[in-house]
């Protein structure tokens, strides 16, 4: 190495996505490659963390609730996803087969339709419901996941251009 020479260890940092429950992701770069799920929210602007309720969105689609004394390795999880609220406990609920928690009691036609993988311009979302026929969900119109128990949610396409000249 030359005298002069200086050397400089550039900073590594490591990326996730998170969002709130609009579902606008932005990334979010840890110096940590193992972070906690505290470290998670406080990056995210989350103060104290103890108030906010952490998920992770995974790959496979479903959602489930992450701790915030859980690591997750960076190393091997390439871009994970966090949706990240002020809330003291999560709701549960299923869409198209896929198991989802949610930070708050209601959810809307847009989150339900992006957690299922459907276009909003093709596909309908409904709620099953027992005694009663079941329930479209409309924009401006947010489902309740508040009652006991699991919702379910499946979607429609829209309509269909078959046989349509």
């Amino acid at each position: 190495m030359r005298e002069n020479q200086v050397l400089t260890q550039e900073s590594t940092t490591f990326a996730v996505s998170a969002s709130g429950p609009d579902l606008q992701f932005r990334e979010l770069r840890l110096a940590d490659p193992v972070p906690t799920g505290r470290q998670i929210v406080e990056a995210f602007g989350g103060h104290p963390p103890t108030d906010y309720a952490i998920l992770h969105w995974l790959a496979e689609g479903d959602i489930v609730e992450f701790g915030l004394n859980q690591t997750i390795d960076l190393h091997t999880h390439k871009d994970p996803r966090f949706i990240i609220a002020k809330s003291d406990r999560v709701f549960l609920f299923e869409i198209d087969d896929k198991q989802g928690a949610w930070p708050e009691p209601t959810i809307t036609r847009d989150a339900l339709l992006a957690i299922a993988g459907q276009d909003p311009a093709k596909f309908t979302v409904w709620q099953e419901r027992k005694k009663e026929p079941d329930l479209e969900i409309v924009a401006g119109h947010p489902a309740n996941l508040a009652a006991d128990g699991t919702e379910r949610f499946y979607t429609v396409m829209s309509r269909t251009t078959e046989g349509e000249r």
